[in-house]
């Protein structure tokens, strides 16, 4: 055998060894069972959860989806039941009938269940405030209502949801001449910022074994996330064991964020002994885009998985595409989630599967 002819010889059966292994690597790849739910293909990473209504605004989760499609899931968000205009319209009135059916749904399915949420510029009712009165007293009157909604929401729910989301949406989306959202009736009859800060103080005291998270959305964005810390510092919220984490809305388009832009959130926050969910997740995507959906939420969930050891968990911001508020929202029908109109599972739910 000459030495060309040997090594073309070795050349070949290196090729055919290479080839083989990769036949035999291909085939041997597990497969993910037909039938694997959200929560099973995800049980060894977070928790997989879904933001439900109660008929609150007339649409019921539980009268629409099966057990089976809920069963996706292992943790449940209150999309607005437990928001303040709905769970004390009037001082004193609690209409506590859509959240007590979301907390009872969570608890006999043995799901997580976090609070959504206890101070938020919208859905607050006005009688938490005052326009009379010195500066002072309409702190005052701002704070005694909000120290008495929390006491009553969270210790009837104490033991049953773990984590609050205690703050929305205070941190402004650009600073302009100040890093907060000014035309909030919390930073206005407060005088500032400070009512945060009481909120969370409130909050520990109710239930001291919740966990406690400030919920925004754009904190990928580096700008609005600096903000974001700067407020958890000045506040002393981590200091001084106020706040646990925070939660990434994650009302996300099919092309951003990328995976160093959520990298990088994840990373900042985590450094800052803060813990992080994924808490109100949606695609926004019409009708023609699912392929493109179902590619964009393959990528996301292969991140996430990524960045399992620093997650705590990923809600979607709904359960199927019949009721979202991205089409309001956006003027246009949106297609934003893992299951169709009618429960079906998506091309997308399966590359979710995938990914994990």
């Amino acid at each position: 055998m000459t030495l060309k002819s040997s090594r073309f010889t070795l050349f070949s059966l290196t090729a055919i060894f290479t080839i083989t292994a990769l036949i035999v690597s291909c085939a041997s790849a597990p497969e993910v069972p037909e039938g694997t739910t959200l929560a099973e293909a995800y049980e060894n990473h977070f928790p997989i959860g879904a933001a439900v209504a109660a008929g609150e605004y007339s649409f019921d989760s539980f009268a629409r989806y099966s057990d089976a499609l809920l069963g996706e899931f292992n943790s449940l968000t209150a999309e607005n039941a437990m928001k303040p205009a709905i769970l004390q319209p009037k001082k004193g009135e609690f209409n506590w009938i859509p959240a007590d059916k979301i907390v009872a749904y969570a608890v006999d399915h043995n799901m997580r269940l976090r609070g959504h949420t206890l101070v938020w510029h919208n859905q607050t009712a006005d009688w938490m405030f005052t326009d009379s009165g010195t500066q002072d007293e309409q702190r005052a009157k701002a704070m005694d209502s909000l120290r008495d909604h929390i006491a009553a929401v969270m210790t009837r729910y104490k033991g049953k949801v773990t984590s609050w989301d205690v703050v929305n949406e205070v941190v402004a989306d650009s600073p302009g001449d100040s890093p907060y959202r000014t035309d909030s009736p919390w930073y206005q009859a407060y005088g500032g910022i400070g009512y945060v800060r009481e909120a969370f103080e409130m909050a520990r005291a109710a239930d001291p074994d919740a966990l406690l998270f400030y919920n925004d959305y754009s904190m990928i964005d580096p700008g609005k996330r600096q903000r974001v810390l700067d407020m958890i510092d000045e506040l002393g919220l981590v200091r001084d064991g106020l706040i646990d984490g925070v939660g990434l809305q994650a009302h996300w388009g099919l092309s951003y964020p990328d995976r160093t832009t959520l990298r990088d959130a994840v990373r900042d926050f985590r450094e800052a002994g803060l813990r992080v969910e994924i808490t109100e997740l949606d695609i926004i995507c019409d009708e023609w885009d699912q392929e493109l959906l179902a590619d964009r939420y393959e990528n996301l969930f292969t991140w996430l998985r990524e960045l399992s050891d620093d997650i705590d968990g990923v809600t979607f911001w709904g359960v199927a595409d019949d009721h979202t508020w991205l089409t309001d929202f956006h003027g246009f029908t949106n297609y934003p989630f893992l299951f169709d109109t009618e429960g079906n599972r998506k091309d997308a739910h399966r590359r979710v599967i995938q990914a994990a």
